[in-house]
């Protein structure tokens, strides 16, 4: 059961202040648990740590089942760093660790590894085989190891809502504008830029075809409002996703054609920032059909950022 430590700024002391869980997404509702973890910190004197496990719990006790992710843990980790979290414990989660009991995790990992000085929990949190630590055990471990203990209280009106769960589906919907609202950000995909036929380019709009993790979630096909950031400079754009059934593409596939772009970036990591959905994938009956959409397309794309042609 190794734990990997990487330090995210500054140096780890001893004293540390330390939440846990998956932070998929590290949405509205995880910014609050780490803006009161940094609170408390600032109160203690301790340095912020969190605790996460890779890979996802679904992905071992589950793995017949569909699952994908908001954040690949690179992705997570630069999050994490954005919102001041100086230290981060990826716990590696196999089946052994998941039939740890709740006083063998806060005793063996909590206490003994990590020598923890504090501890913040959701006000619903549980964890544990069987989901057996609750707060009620966690406030006797607590007096019996000599950690404090805080749980935060419940987020109420518009972020009560908020979990990775929802955000994934409403990513698979198409819903891209509404899963930002819940991120606090805008969806990011990174990806590798690989050949591709090279349509696109006969049709003047050439695109960047990308490669992305295995476990990322992808959005519903169509056509999306995006921003591609290439070595820390954002373009404009418009991404496809889909089968492209206007050429009977054979797989499916996700292309950028990014705005005022020529150069060759093949081999090269790219991200790309969603904005919003702007249609469905169409199948059209020629080449000089699908050439006059995207013309279209482009338009919609320069009006939604309010850019000039």
């Amino acid at each position: 059961m190794n734990i990997h430590f990487k330090n995210l700024r500054g140096t780890k002391e001893n004293k540390i202040i330390l939440t846990l869980g998956m932070f998929d997404g590290v949405h509205l509702g995880h910014q609050f648990v780490l803006s009161y973890l940094n609170d408390m910190a600032i109160k203690e004197g301790a340095e912020t740590a969190v605790m996460t496990f890779n890979p996802h719990p679904r992905l071992i006790l589950q793995p017949d089942t569909e699952f994908k992710l908001l954040t690949t843990l690179d992705e997570k980790i630069q999050l994490l760093e954005k919102f001041n979290v100086k230290h981060l414990f990826i716990q590696e989660f196999t089946q052994e660790f998941s039939r740890l009991s709740a006083f063998e995790f806060v005793k063996d990992i909590l206490v003994s590894q990590l020598n923890i000085h504090s501890l913040v929990i959701g006000y619903d949190h549980q964890f544990g085989n069987n989901r057996d630590g609750n707060y009620e055990r966690l406030q006797m471990y607590s007096k019996q190891f000599g950690f404090n203990l805080y749980k935060l209280p419940a987020i109420s009106g518009y972020t009560s809502v908020i979990s990775s769960t929802k955000i994934r589906n409403k990513i698979s919907e198409g819903k891209i504008d509404e899963a930002n609202e819940y991120l606090g950000y805008n969806f990011i995909m990174k990806g590798k830029v690989i050949t591709g036929d090279r349509i696109g380019r006969t049709l003047g709009f050439p695109t960047a075809n990308i490669e992305i993790d295995n476990d990322k979630i992808c959005p519903k096909n169509g056509v999306y409002y995006v921003k591609v950031k290439i070595k820390e400079k954002l373009f404009y754009g418009m991404m496809n996703i889909g089968m492209r059934p206007t050429v009977y593409g054979l797989k499916k596939q996700m292309e950028v054609h990014i705005f005022e772009f020529t150069r060759e970036i093949y081999g090269e990591e790219i991200e790309i920032y969603f904005y919003d959905r702007a249609r469905d994938e169409i199948k059209f009956s020629s080449l000089d059909e699908l050439k006059d959409r995207l013309l279209l397309d482009k338009k919609n794309t320069q009006k939604y950022f309010k850019i000039s042609g």
